[in-house]
């Protein structure tokens, strides 16, 4: 005998059931992370996601734990090997090394074909973790995870001391830094769907920059800097090498440095991955808005809307929502040739930089010959250069904090 139930209580049963389900799963999946995380056991909190979503494939909520964890993997990653090579801790104000990895008295020697190793891996860890993210399909998949508390073992040495708390990175990259207090710094965010993308977005970026340093020969710039950045990297020079703030010795190098900044093209292929990656960023961006405009709640967002309360000390308006939209179209559009860029020796109407032909038809890059002008001529034309206005119009939705809103929006 077939039961025959009624509508209502079947659309309860087909809709309402797999929505209460989500709460199990998403606990389970939250005490993995602030069980594992907090101890620097990236490695257990991986395992027990791996075994989670073996039982049930369909589940984002796992999904996107693993997917945190690749990225925090990336990251750490990143610190070890950075710390195996002795980075010093003056070197944080440099993107890429500005990790706060301890100081290492017995590094390992390192040569420009280590550390563009070591770049490599980093793109490599986030192609992973963005493969892990993309597998995310569910749009209401939310986790609470405690930022601030977690460890990653940054030194290599197996566990996570108190120094290398994420929130002690967060800090050292971040401009909220002094704005919490203790019982402030676990740092709970509600990662959400449009954080899924925000992530996504990130690995774009970082791909896409590490991409355009490899793509030229750098090895000239490498062995005057390393030195600077690495106490394992040899010096054969009696000059005195470079300290912290305004030592003249450093002021020096970094004259030397901007000089040395003209490299010879050593692999064509990855210009063209890195303008690839900026417009995956873009695309990514556009989905961070779409899923966030969509938000009612308010619970911890990392990304909020207009009528969300914002985690940082920065408040995000309809206006700066609509000047982020205009850049992302002038960004894009610029990345396609389909705008070019003024440049400050050019003032003929009409006439500017195709920043396509930049990427995609690239050349020997020499600073001093970009800024004066004459380094840009192969790549300039005629077409539609993005006006001063446009640039004023997007500045001003922003208050004249453009920067840090697109190291926030990305």
């Amino acid at each position: 005998m077939v039961a025959r139930w009624p509508f209502p209580i079947l659309l309860t049963v087909v809709f309402i059931t797999p929505t209460l389900a989500q709460g199990p799963k998403r606990e389970a999946v939250e005490t993995i992370l602030n069980e594992a995380l907090p101890i620097g056991r990236l490695d257990i909190a991986k395992e027990r996601l791996v075994d989670h979503l073996a039982q049930d494939p369909q589940d984002s909520h796992a999904q996107y734990g693993l997917g945190l964890v690749s990225v925090l993997e990336s990251v750490r990653n990143l610190g070890q090997n950075l710390h195996r090579y002795g980075l010093r801790p003056t070197m944080q104000q440099i993107p890429i090394l500005r990790l706060p990895v301890p100081e290492n008295p017995n590094p390992e020697p390192i040569t420009h074909e280590n550390y563009n190793a070591l770049l490599q891996q980093f793109i490599d860890d986030l192609s992973q973790a963005a493969r892990v993210l993309e597998q995310v399909t569910d749009d209401n998949v939310k986790l609470k995870v405690k930022v601030g508390m977690i460890r990653l073992d940054l030194d290599g040495n197996g566990h996570a001391d108190e120094d290398e708390t994420f929130w002690k990175i967060f800090t050292s990259v971040a401009w909220r830094a002094a704005k919490l207090g203790d019982e402030e710094k676990e740092f709970p965010i509600g990662f959400d769907r449009a954080d899924v993308h925000w992530l996504i977005g990130y690995t774009h970026l970082l791909r896409g920059m590490v991409e355009a340093w490899l793509a030229y020969d750098t090895r000239e710039f490498f062995a005057l800097l390393a030195p600077t950045f690495f106490s394992g990297a040899s010096r054969e020079s009696p000059l005195t090498p470079g300290g912290a703030g305004f030592d003249p010795n450093s002021i020096a190098d970094a004259i030397a440095a901007i000089h040395l900044i003209n490299f010879e093209l050593d692999d064509a292929s990855r210009m063209f991955a890195s303008r690839r990656h900026l417009l995956a960023m873009i695309a990514q961006s556009r989905l961070v808005w779409e899923y966030a405009l969509k938000e009612t709640d308010d619970d911890r967002e990392w990304i909020p809307n207009a009528q969300q309360t914002s985690l940082t000390p920065l408040r995000v308006t309809e206006q700066q929502i609509q000047g982020w939209r205009q850049f992302q179209d002038e960004a894009e559009a610029v990345l396609n040739g389909e705008r070019l860029l003024p440049h400050w020796r050019i003032k003929k109407k009409g006439l500017g930089i195709n920043l396509q032909k930049v990427f995609d038809e690239p050349r020997e890059f020499d600073l001093v010959l970009w800024l004066h002008g004459v380094g840009v001529l192969p790549f300039v034309e005629e077409g539609d250069v993005v006006s001063d206005a446009t640039a004023r119009s997007i500045g001003a939705a922003f208050q004249g904090r453009f920067l840090a809103f697109a190291v926030w929006f990305q």
